[in-house]
């Protein structure tokens, strides 16, 4: 049976331009794995696509309204998880060699009972396959937004619109 998720951590690798995942399981294994620009940009398209097609959002649903929906649904998944701690010591790199794996394509695709399987093929030939839940999934694409953003990636990734969903200027209004 294939350990569980524990923590994903993600940084910004100025000298190589690159995304330093770091997935760490509840049997205290890491891999760590290098994000290029390109292959971030294609990925996110992919994790929108799923985020989109919860059963729990509605497909009937206007765009916008479906953007702030999915917006509100990201803000709540996240608002649990704990951002703010580095990689937990202990964990066994399973990488080989000591050096990250380069990430050179993949794949997305939302698994029975509503789990995401995320494949992550390297450029040593091995697959690194990972199961997200719902809110391990938005922490992911938190972490991408944020990493991205403090590389200057320019990528502009947001999940939804949250501008929707954000409170009216003026307060003393009532529609």
């Amino acid at each position: 049976m294939p350990s569980a998720l524990h923590q994903i951590t993600m940084s910004y690798l100025a000298e190589q331009d690159r995304l330093l995942l770091r997935v760490g399981t509840t049997d205290k294994k890491e891999y760590q794995l290098m994000l290029t620009r390109r292959f971030v940009r294609v990925l996110w398209a992919a994790l929108i696509n799923v985020l989109e097609k919860q059963p729990d959002l509605k497909r009937d649903l206007l765009p916008k309204v479906k953007k702030a929906v999915l917006a509100m649904e990201h803000q709540k998944a996240v608002s649990g998880a704990d951002f703010s701690r580095g990689p937990e010591k202990g964990y066994k790199n399973v990488t080989p060699g000591s050096d990250p794996l380069l990430v050179i394509g993949g794949s997305v695709k939302p698994g029975n009972g509503g789990s995401t399987r995320l494949v992550l093929k390297t450029q040593t030939g091995s697959e690194i396959k990972l199961a997200f839940n719902k809110n391990l999934l938005h922490a992911l694409c938190k972490l991408l937004i944020e990493t991205t953003a403090k590389a200057g990636w320019d990528l502009g990734l947001t999940v939804g619109d949250a501008a929707s969903i954000a409170a009216p200027a003026d307060k003393t209004l009532v529609h």
